[in-house]
């Protein structure tokens, strides 16, 4: 029952994550939690709010302008939701599934906000790494715990920044942006240093492979974007998810 409960609560949630990922980099800050409208014509939404369910009766259109309505949507309401359903079967109704539910609310908004807009927000991925190195203190050896968030920040801050580094001096462009290392960073200090080196390696590997089909598919050439970010967040929700309890 409770998985189901979180899997509802992440679907919900994901339904104000599609809203604050259309309006954000469009900087509508003002009306960043107001009420949802369409995003072609402007008009209130009501039942066609109910995540994944209005999606498909409206058949991905609003039923105003009858105009369709984006695609991402569904896929974080669908994304959100399955991320609360996994944690809360591998971590049950715990402190830990908490924490890691609200890393994966910020991880999940970064990952849609780089992959449609190739931006991440400091806003978004610096105040969950300031929350995981403060849930240190609560912890029963304060000490350890603490020592464990702080070098998983320092392992995605300094072997990104070097790779930051490396395309600054080899290739003269940058083949990160400054945004993928703080990134890396806040994963390291979410995950502690055994999770850094888990999501890391994984982030680069799934990068690697993605890259390699998009340009076996012709989809893209090699001076293009990479949203590493997108990565990155895959991986450490995988390791939330699917990581050691």
């Amino acid at each position: 029952m409770y998985i189901a409960l979180a899997a509802l609560l992440g679907l919900f949630l994901g339904t104000l994550l599609g809203v604050v990922i259309w309006r954000l980099p469009r900087e509508d800050h003002a009306r960043l939690f107001r009420r949802p409208r369409c995003t072609r014509c402007g008009q209130p939404l009501g039942w066609e709010l109910l995540p994944l369910l209005g999606y498909l009766l409206q058949r991905g259109r609003c039923r105003h302008c009858q105009k369709p309505i984006p695609f991402f949507f569904p896929l974080v309401e669908l994304l959100t939701g399955t991320v609360f359903a996994l944690l809360a079967w591998r971590h049950g109704l715990s402190g830990t599934a908490g924490l890691y539910a609200l890393f994966s609310l910020a991880l999940i908004l970064t990952l849609f906000l780089d992959w449609l807009h190739q931006d991440i927000y400091y806003i978004v991925i610096l105040p969950p790494a300031a929350l995981a190195l403060l849930s240190a203190l609560w912890e029963n050896d304060m000490r350890l715990e603490l020592q464990n968030r702080l070098t998983g920040l320092g392992v995605g801050l300094i072997f990104f920044g070097l790779l930051f580094l490396l395309g600054q001096v080899l290739f003269r462009s940058q083949a990160l942006g400054l945004g993928d290392v703080w990134l890396a960073g806040s994963i390291g200090a979410m995950a502690g240093f055994y999770g850094a080196l888990w999501a890391l390696s994984l982030g680069i590997v799934l990068a690697a492979i993605g890259a390699g089909l998009l340009l076996l598919l012709r989809r893209h050439s090699a001076g293009d974007y990479m949203p590493y970010g997108v990565y990155l967040c895959l991986a450490a929700l995988g390791y939330f998810c699917f990581g050691p309890i």
